[in-house]
C-alpha cells in the first residue's frame, strides 16, 4: 500500500512540475511575442524614417518627388530610375508591414499600407508608375497589396 502511495505522490509531483513548466513556457512565449512586436515596430519606424529622410534632407529629391507625383512620364530617364527605386522601396515596406499585420506582429497606430495605397491611387504620377511597373508584374509583393494597387477601390 505504501508503494502505491509513493508512486501516486511521485506522479502528482511530476504532473505539477509539468503544469508549472507549461505556465512558465506560456509566460516566456508571451514575453518573446512582446519583444518581437517591439522589434518589428522599431524596424518599421527605422525604415519609414530612412525613406522620409531622403525627402526632408535632400531638397532636390523632394522637388523631384513632387514632380513625379504629378507626372511620372514627363521625367527624364535618370530621374524616373531614382523615383522607381523610391516607389518600390515604399511598396516593399508596405508589403512587409502588411505581412506583419496579418501575423499579428505589428502594432502601428495608423494604417500605413492604406495610406500608401491611397497615395498611389490619388496622385497621377504614382498612378502612372503603378500602370507601368506594378500591373504588368506577375511577381509583385503580396497578392493583397497587388490587388489594392491595381483594382480601383471605387469599383469594389
Amino acid at each position: 500500500m505504501k508503494q502505491f502511495d509513493l508512486s501516486q505522490s511521485i506522479s502528482i509531483v511530476a504532473n505539477l512540475g509539468v503544469i508549472v513548466g507549461l505556465i512558465f513556457l506560456g509566460y516566456e512565449v508571451r514575453q518573446n511575442t512582446s519583444q518581437l512586436r517591439a522589434d518589428a515596430g522599431y524596424s518599421i519606424n527605422e525604415a519609414v524614417d530612412a525613406l522620409n529622410s531622403s525627402i526632408y534632407q535632400d531638397r532636390e529629391f523632394a522637388a523631384l518627388l513632387l514632380r513625379a507625383e504629378q507626372s511620372f512620364s514627363e521625367l527624364e530617364h535618370v530621374d524616373q530610375a531614382r523615383i522607381v527605386s523610391f516607389f518600390f522601396s515604399e511598396l516593399n515596406l508596405a508589403d512587409y508591414i502588411s505581412k506583419l499585420e496579418n501575423e499579428g506582429m505589428s502594432d502601428l497606430h495608423f494604417d500605413y499600407v492604406g495610406w500608401k495605397v491611397s497615395q498611389f491611387w490619388s496622385m497621377p504620377g504614382r498612378r502612372e508608375f503603378v500602370q507601368q511597373y506594378v500591373v504588368p508584374s506577375e511577381h509583385f509583393g503580396s497578392d493583397e497589396l497587388y490587388r489594392r494597387l491595381t483594382i480601383d477601390p471605387a469599383s469594389e
